[in-house]
């Protein structure tokens, strides 16, 4: 049975061109039907997460004992994925250095991660990140702080994550690039039974109340519905500040596919409990057997923990009393629960918990436990973050000018959206000699050294450390490379031309035992092939 309304959360259309006063109220309605079918997919698979899961189950024998256990392996893939693919927050870093002939981009980029930080950026990505693996879509939303809200110190914008039940987009299937029309969000009053909406297009921001008025904004001089309509006001902003998310673009969760066969481990876990319920309270089968009367003539059955004695009688029945049980393979029905576990982990590219091979190295770990395909499947959906991340960057630029608490010499200022790209990492400590002697290896042979830590990808906030960084590393390479051409008749070999200064992953076919087995056998192979000639 499929508990979901719609295979992927439904992409929102409208065919109108421009979005006015005039036909925000009827986008919005055309819309809503979309959006609730939506809410309710995005409502069961919060709730699946959450250990609310469907079972289905005809019962046919014995009712009295109904065991309905959730192994909640959904929870688990969200864990993960939180873990691996949200682990460290979306910093941003410089594009290039010479590319824009703009100085002081890396200062602007590094003020610009100061001030996504003094916004929460680390919880936020959590929260935000929790409801894309979950529904397959989420919203931000940026703003902008005026005096009254500001203090000395924080940002100069708002960034804020909005709940996906109560918020939507609007795409144009007018333009060829499908680009955002609308942005809505609302709320429900409890007291009054109202729906207040708040809707952003490029140009304006409506209040709508229940679908039907706009409460913002000048009068028109029209009625609707009996209602004066009104124009709405200015979006400082000329942006649509409501940004969605995605994490695939069959906008569907993170263990979304993968519902049916958690169901049926449900199940199968269900059906085990059910036999080792029922064989610790059996039904007793007897046969032949005479209880004795008490004064009121009602047989005296034994009770817990009482004997039942039994004899043969004289006409050579045999009385007897055993339990009523079914014979379940239990070693079986342990290994299929335990592969359908494992199968559905794999699918949703969870790693194995449990090292393979004793003594094996970090990239043989990696290799034989799915760590390979975990971070084959982070880098695809990373593809498409990156692009949500840089339509939120597009307006968050934009609040930065329309500031009036910035200063007007602030570096930030001279930012543009082609500057700036955004850095995710998934670091593994094993790692970090590789990255050591690469970054070492590349800033030695002259790689300009902000590349060079993009290309590490070890540190959470690049553009601050190269900041802090920039002169010692090109007062290194400068000496490097002084004393190379300095260097007279070629005597010895120059640092820049040195080997790596750790031992690092090149090093590991020699050390790991899984991946010394795989390189032998290959190469016995090839040794049959040509007849042991070299």
């Amino acid at each position: 049975m499929n508990y979901l309304q719609h295979n992927g959360r439904i992409k929102i259309f409208t065919d109108e061109p421009v979005i006015t006063y005039e036909n925000v109220i009827e986008v919005l309605q055309n819309a809503f039907p979309s959006h609730t079918t939506n809410q309710a997919d995005i409502k069961f698979l919060l709730d699946f997460d959450a250990g609310i899961q469907p079972m289905e189950r005809e019962k046919i024998y014995r009712p009295d004992i109904n065991c309905e256990c959730v192994d909640n392996v959904a929870h688990q893939v969200v864990e993960f994925k939180l873990g691996f693919n949200w682990g460290n927050p979306i910093t941003l870093v410089q594009r290039g250095e010479k590319d824009s002939g703009e100085t002081g981009e890396a200062l602007g980029v590094a003020l610009l991660n100061e001030c996504y930080d003094s916004e929460g950026n680390t919880s936020k990505t959590q929260q935000l990140a929790r409801f894309i693996e979950i529904d397959g879509i989420g919203f931000t939303y940026v703003g902008v702080k005026n005096e009254d809200d500001w203090e000395d110190g924080e940002s100069y914008f708002s960034v804020s994550v909005l709940e996906p039940q109560t918020t939507f987009v609007i795409y144009s299937s007018y333009y060829i690039d499908q680009r955002p029309m609308l942005g809505v969000t609302y709320r429900h009053d409890k007291k009054t039974g109202n729906n207040y909406f708040t809707c952003f297009s490029k140009d304006r921001r409506y209040e709508i109340i229940n679908m039907m008025e706009i409460i913002n904004g000048e009068p028109t001089g029209k009625e609707t519905w009996s209602h004066r309509q009104r124009s709405g006001e200015p979006n400082q902003l000329h942006k649509i500040p409501v940004i969605e998310w995605i994490r695939s673009h069959d906008r569907t969760g993170c263990f979304e596919h993968q519902i049916s066969e958690m169901l049926n481990l449900n199940l199968m876990l269900s059906d085990f409990s059910n036999d080792v319920e029922q064989n610790m309270n059996c039904i007793w089968h007897a046969n032949d057997v005479e209880f004795p009367l008490d004064k009121d003539g009602n047989e005296k059955k034994p009770k817990n923990g009482e004997w039942a004695m039994t004899e043969t009688t004289p006409d050579g029945r045999t009385p007897f009393i055993n339990p009523l049980v079914a014979d379940y393979n239990y070693d079986g029905m342990l290994t299929n629960t335990s592969i359908a576990r494992a199968r559905i982990l794999e699918k949703c590219d969870v790693p194995s918990r449990a090292d393979t091979s004793g003594g094996s190295t970090g990239l043989a770990i990696d290799t034989a436990t799915g760590y390979t395909m975990a971070e084959t499947a982070a880098a695809k959906e990373q593809s498409i973050i990156e692009t949500c991340k840089m339509d939120e960057v597009a307006v968050v630029l934009s609040a930065l000018k329309e500031s009036l608490v910035i200063e007007p010499d602030n570096e930030m200022l001279k930012l543009r959206k082609k500057d700036i790209r955004p850095s995710i990492k998934r670091q593994k400590n094993y790692e970090l000699t590789t990255k050591v002697n690469f970054f070492a290896t590349a800033v030695s042979h002259g790689i300009n050294g902000l590349h060079a830590l993009k290309a590490m990808d070890a540190f959470e906030d690049i553009n601050q450390v190269w900041e802090d960084s920039k002169d010692t590393i090109e007062a290194y390479q400068k000496s490097i490379f002084d004393k190379t051409n300095s260097a007279v008749g070629g005597e010895g070999e120059s640092k820049a031309d040195s080997g790596k200064t750790l031992q690092d992953v090149s090093d590991q076919i020699s050390n790991s035992p899984l991946i010394e087995s795989m390189t032998t056998e290959t190469q016995t192979q090839e040794v049959s092939v040509n007849g042991g000639n070299g």
